[in-house]
């Protein structure tokens, strides 16, 4: 009896050890997601951020906040305070302009079971370096044909001037 209840004592411990370093694997793949999604808005790369996504044309689904939607609702009356575009539409937008545009990102969280998971935090968006809006974003991704890849991309929407930036640039201060 006691040699049982040691075998399923390693059973139990070795797979939680396995587990353990699945997940981290998992969340350094993930990390490299994210890594991947800023260099490739920086390099202006859109096959890069392509391959980032399930399909080509991922929904991206902005809300702005009440005070954003209506600062323009004052010129724009029938503005509804939704932006909704699609991944090719992002990067090509992006790829279109002279400006340098950079995204930042703050507070990641990630949630996994290594088959489908979700990547929040905070952001700041900025176009030849001045932000031009800041909010949290959420990502959900699944783990197909070996690698992560993001199935919908939804974010809030503060302008900087309406409403005052409340994240710690850490960056910055290095």
């Amino acid at each position: 009896m006691y040699k049982l209840i040691k075998l399923l004592a390693i059973i139990i411990f070795s797979s939680s050890v396995c587990f353990a370093q699945e997940n981290a694997l998992d969340r350094l793949k993930l990390n490299g997601v994210i890594v991947e999604f800023e260099e490739s808005i920086i390099q202006k790369d859109s096959t890069r951020f392509k391959k980032l996504f399930f399909d080509d044309h991922v929904s991206f689904t902005g809300i702005m906040s009440k005070e954003t939607e209506m600062s323009i609702k004052k010129d724009y009356p029938d503005f509804q305070g939704i932006a909704v575009s699609n991944s090719t539409k992002f990067i090509t937008d992006i790829c279109k302009t002279e400006k340098k545009q950079v995204e930042k990102f703050y507070n990641i969280n990630i949630e996994t079971d290594g088959t489908i998971s979700s990547i929040s935090f905070d952001y700041s968006y900025f176009s030849d370096a001045k932000m031009i809006q800041w909010g949290h974003e959420k990502w959900n991704l699944v783990y197909a044909d070996e690698q992560w890849l993001i199935t919908d991309v939804i974010y809030s929407i503060h302008f900087p001037d309406i409403e005052a930036f409340p994240y710690t640039d850490k960056s910055e201060k290095e």
